[in-house]
């Protein structure tokens, strides 16, 4: 998909990667794994950054460490996650810093920072998303 959308025939991407037609219809086929180095490249030639998350999230024993993207449609979808970003931010830093004032997290107090955590985590993912984003509009 990322690969018609940037315009490229199968031929023409496989002579950009520096590989065979037949190896790249495997690849897209999933009759052959794709290694790391192509999936950069492809990365590259197709500006698609998220093909890179794409395949380490679901290629790798350690994509279950990496944040969701939600990938903005728009301009003004970016600008809407950045603004959520920007105020569960705010919401969470007063909280963490109410919580964390006496240098730990009291037992009554965990369920508020483990709340918390997953704001920070949500705002993680919304970042990223903008990022992902913004590499294509450059």
């Amino acid at each position: 998909m990322c690969r018609t959308s940037a315009g490229f025939t199968q031929e023409a991407a496989a002579e950009l990667l520096a590989i065979s037609p037949r190896t790249l219809s495997d690849y897209e086929n999933d009759r052959a794994k794709v290694p790391d180095d192509i999936v950069d490249a492809m990365s590259n030639h197709y500006k698609s950054p998220l093909l890179a998350w794409w395949h380490l999230r679901n290629t790798s024993v350690l994509g279950k460490y990496l944040p969701d993207v939600v990938m903005p449609q728009t301009h003004g979808d970016m600008i809407a996650q950045l603004s959520i970003a920007e105020w569960r931010l705010r919401q969470v830093v007063d909280d963490i810093q109410r919580i964390m004032e006496n240098g730990k997290v009291e037992e009554h107090e965990k369920p508020d920072f483990k709340k918390a955590m997953e704001f920070v985590r949500q705002i993680n993912s919304k970042l990223l998303s903008v990022i992902v984003y913004a590499e294509g509009v450059e």
